[in-house]
């Protein structure tokens, strides 16, 4: 019994023992945890500092943003490459008429930040709140300057006219040109019309232009809308201001009223040929840049001058003092335009801006004239089948005779024509070698090929048919008398009309 006694009493003994080993370990074990804890926050109190240390000093700091971009936490380059990649995402939305044509990038537009400057910039707004060390209690939302770069050639390779669509086909301006207003009567200068074919320099300056201006004042938008307007479009390369063009349309307007200012009037004694100025505006070439006379039209009227006033080498039809009318072969005498010269002078005149009168230039000329009238009652008549002739001055009958011409031989017969008398002699010495004679004449006038008017005292009689066997030979036998009153009321050029 004792011996279970003591067995139980040294179980107890062991238990209390145990029981002070495990009491003895678990103060330990809280003893080395509470140890832990301390140095766990003591290790997390400094950690906490250092972060806070770093935040404060390395990155922007907390609740910071630019330009309402948050780069709480961020170095400044970190900040920087954020707000580089913001700021290339910003869309820009192109409209036309209404219309969106094109949407792209700051970054497809080849705009971009300068990072380094950028970097710098946001270093110092770090470095000024350090030095400030200000509380921030609620979001701070900084500025710093910045500046944008540019690559032209990405810029030049997004904004192109194949790019900005629309819905139709795009139309190229066109040119101010010179026009002839028919009603008034004068060139007019028709403006030019603008088209929308996009002009790719204008259209990089327009956009550099808004966009400085947009990014200035809602640089925040992440949407960036720009119209697009004439100011992009190519403009035509000729303007309705041009001076050339004004200019010229005033040399061509002086022109035009230059031949509305001119006429020539063709003098044909008292008859007169005018070419007004409704004439020669019919003659007008007019085109875009030049006015001029229409040459063809000039030479048809010379020649159509020529057709109606020249009387020389013509067939002409005489009234004799008979009543009859003949007509004469053999016409020499009247006259004829110089058409190649009358041309000349012509296109001269149309360019003068002048009215002007004048005769013809004429290659042969008759002593006067009214219109085709170049007698006008002044003119010796001789008719061979009478034997006689008429002195005509000023359409008043000066004398009348009897005459002798020529032998009515081949060699030796008058010549039937209307001639002028060359010129007046008196005396004058008739010779011939071929008839071998030598005789002096009191008054000579001759008309043509060595024959001509002469008075013959050695003719016994004169008229009926003496010439048919005392002919001269060919020249017109007058009674001295009759040679003296024909000598003195004529001159040099009078026509002689012999049929």
């Amino acid at each position: 019994m004792e011996q279970v006694r003591m067995r139980a009493r040294q179980l107890r003994r062991e238990e209390e023992i145990r029981k002070r080993k495990e009491l003895l370990v678990k103060k330990r074990r809280l003893k080395l945890t509470l140890k832990l804890c301390v140095l766990l926050v003591i290790l997390l109190s400094a950690g906490f500092v250092g972060y806070e240390f770093f935040i404060d000093t390395q990155t922007m700091g907390c609740r910071i943003s630019i330009f309402g971009e948050d780069v709480s936490r961020l170095t400044p380059d970190e900040a920087a490459q954020k707000l580089e990649t913001s700021f290339g995402e910003k869309q820009i939305y192109f409209y036309e008429d209404g219309e969106k044509v094109y949407t792209a990038t700051l970054k497809e537009l080849g705009y971009s930040f300068n990072l380094e400057h950028l970097e710098q910039a946001l270093a110092q707004k770090r470095d000024e709140r350090l030095k400030s060390r200000g509380i921030v209690e609620k979001r701070e939302d900084l500025e710093v300057t910045y500046e944008i770069v540019k690559d032209e050639v990405e810029q030049a390779m997004t904004l192109t006219e194949e790019n900005l669509k629309i819905s139709t086909e795009r139309k190229a301006s066109e040119d101010a040109f010179i026009d002839f207003d028919t009603v008034e009567t004068k060139f007019v200068v028709v403006i030019d019309q603008q088209g929308n074919q996009i002009d790719q320099n204008k259209l990089m300056k327009y956009t550099d232009d808004y966009l400085e201006k947009s990014l200035a004042e809602k640089y925040t938008d992440d949407v960036i809308i720009m119209e697009i307007n004439s100011q992009v479009y190519k403009a035509a390369e000729i303007t309705a201001a041009s001076e050339d063009l004004n200019s010229k349309v005033n040399e061509l307007n002086a022109n035009i009223e230059k031949y509305k200012n001119t006429s020539i009037t063709y003098l044909f004694g008292d008859t007169t040929e005018t070419i007004d100025s409704t004439t020669i505006s019919s003659w007008l070439i007019v085109s875009e840049d030049k006015v001029e006379i229409d040459l063809d039209q000039v030479w048809s009227y010379v020649e159509e001058l020529g057709n109606k006033y020249n009387t020389i080498y013509v067939p002409r039809y005489f009234q004799t003092s008979g009543g009859q009318t003949v007509e004469v072969s053999n016409n020499e005498y009247g006259f004829r335009i110089n058409q190649d010269a009358e041309f000349e002078q012509l296109c001269a005149d149309l360019e003068s801006g002048q009215a002007i009168q004048r005769a013809p230039v004429y290659e042969k000329e008759g002593m006067t004239r009214n219109g085709t009238d170049d007698l006008i009652g002044s003119y010796i008549e001789v008719s061979l089948e009478r034997q006689y002739l008429w002195l005509y001055k000023n359409g008043s009958l000066v004398t009348e005779t009897d005459i002798i011409s020529g032998l009515p031989t081949e060699d030796r017969a008058t010549y039937t024509g209307a001639y002028s008398i060359a010129y007046k002699a008196s005396p004058f010495t008739l010779t011939s070698d071929i008839y071998g004679y030598n005789t002096e004449v009191t008054y000579w006038m001759p008309f043509v090929y060595g024959q001509g008017l002469h008075d013959a005292d050695w003719q016994p009689v004169f008229g009926g048919e003496v010439y048919k066997t005392n002919g001269s030979h060919g020249c017109i036998n007058l009674p001295p008398y009759q040679a003296e009153i024909i000598y003195n009321a004529i001159e040099g050029g009078y026509p002689i009309i012999i049929y």
